[in-house]
């Protein structure tokens, strides 16, 4: 007697348009909830599917992806694929890729103890960036698929890197985006978040709970080891906006005067304390808004060997922002004008609403209005560990561009 065939279950799917299916295929990780079809009632939010195989008008495999039901960006694409297969576990997808981005980042042999590990999209994990600190660890989810995988995350972020905590800061305005609550928390470990970590020669100390981003700004790790190697040794130097002092500490190690400022009380504690506990008495920290002490240093006419400006994002909500781009070129047009003949001007935007061409511009409309010469030395993004992903310029929105003022 023939026995009944057993069907397989049906994999979890999405259809997308002609649109969505040629972001698929030229390798953006990213599909918009307009270009779905069709697709689960529910993701992992609501105990449905994580991930999804991704299908075009055609029915043919494109992809498979993490799946948000309420989210803007429906997909985030995992893996390029045409043949339809079962689907991974995600956690299984997740540990190769983690061990495959830690493996990078021992090759790449930096000399500090603080990095970026995962880096979202960049590494193969879409939604998911971890940091270490020393002896600990910093994540945060930007995906609804990853979010809910939160304690298993950081349960295997404790197992794979041996650290004595894994904190959660998912409190940007990422999750605002995402549809998903902020949150900040420790979530597997015990003991203090508040940690001394190495970048070079200098140790820095942050709160992972409390501090802003993870506790520090390690995307410029690399930039300010590379500024320093450029400074004449005894130069004067000003760091405008030096949060825990990155580019301050680094100054400082050339013997000549630093002086570095910031708004927030805090973030001026924080590097006077990294100032004492690296030996830098040449380093002097200000509490001061930036834009009226470079105001006022210009009145003076002060002169510096070395001007280095690293803004907060100025232009966070549309392309296009011109109050913020007007504010970017202030800037350094006064830091041209602070910068002694022959010395260097430091310009950075972490904000990726400004893209390379436009900061480009913003500096040589700069130098024109300032009557001096530059030369551009070095266009410098994040650090080998920020990777960017090739045709997605989300996974790259630093710019540190070093000039030569003649």
């Amino acid at each position: 007697m023939r026995q009944p065939s057993v069907r397989e279950p049906a994999l979890p799917t999405v259809v997308v348009n002609a649109h969505g299916r040629a972001r698929v295929v030229s390798g953006h990780p990213w599909v918009f909830r307009q270009d779905v079809l069709s697709g689960p009632a529910t993701d992992a939010r609501q105990g449905g599917p994580a991930l999804v195989a991704v299908l075009d008008e055609r029915r043919r495999t494109l992809a498979s992806a993490t799946w948000a039901t309420l989210s803007p960006v429906a997909l985030r694409v995992f893996e390029r694929r045409s043949e339809s297969a079962p689907l991974p576990e995600l956690m299984a997808l997740v540990t190769e890729r983690l061990q495959a981005a830690l493996a990078w980042r021992q090759r790449l042999a930096l000399d500090r103890d603080a990095l970026r590990l995962v880096h979202g999209e960049a590494d193969g994990l879409p939604g998911l960036f971890v940091d270490r600190y020393a002896d600990a660890a910093v994540m945060q989810t930007t995906s609804v698929a990853m979010d809910a995988a939160r304690p298993a995350l950081a349960a295997l972020l404790r197992q794979l890197l041996d650290v004595r905590l894994v904190v959660v800061r998912d409190d940007g305005s990422a999750r605002d985006f995402e549809g998903l609550p902020r949150v900040r928390e420790i979530a597997a470990g015990q003991g203090a978040t508040e940690v001394v970590y190495r970048l070079g020669e200098n140790r820095l100390q942050a709160d992972l709970l409390t501090d802003s981003k993870t506790g520090g700004f390690l995307d410029q790790a690399d930039n300010h080891a590379a500024v320093a190697a450029l400074a004449p040794a005894g130069a004067r130097c000003l760091d405008a906006f030096t949060y825990h002092g990155g580019f301050a500490l680094a100054l400082a190690r050339r013997q000549g005067p630093v002086l570095a400022s910031d708004e927030d009380a805090q973030a001026v504690a924080r590097a006077q304390a990294n100032a004492a506990r690296n030996h830098l008495p040449n380093l002097e920290v200000r509490q001061a808004n930036a834009f009226e002490l470079l105001r006022t240093l210009e009145a003076d006419k002060q002169r510096f060997d070395v001007v280095v400006l690293d803004p907060p994002a100025l232009a966070k909500r549309q392309a296009g922002d011109h109050a913020a781009l007007r504010a970017y070129q202030e800037l350094i047009l006064r830091g041209l004008r602070l910068t002694k003949p022959g010395g260097l001007t430091v310009t950075c935007s972490c904000s990726g609403r400004v893209s390379r061409a436009q900061f480009d511009e913003l500096v040589s409309a700069a130098a024109a209005q300032s009557g001096r010469s530059i030369q551009i030395l070095e266009r410098r993004g994040a650090g080998r560990d920020h990777p960017e992903l090739a045709g997605v310029p989300e996974t790259g929105h630093l710019k540190c561009w070093i000039l030569r003022v003649l």
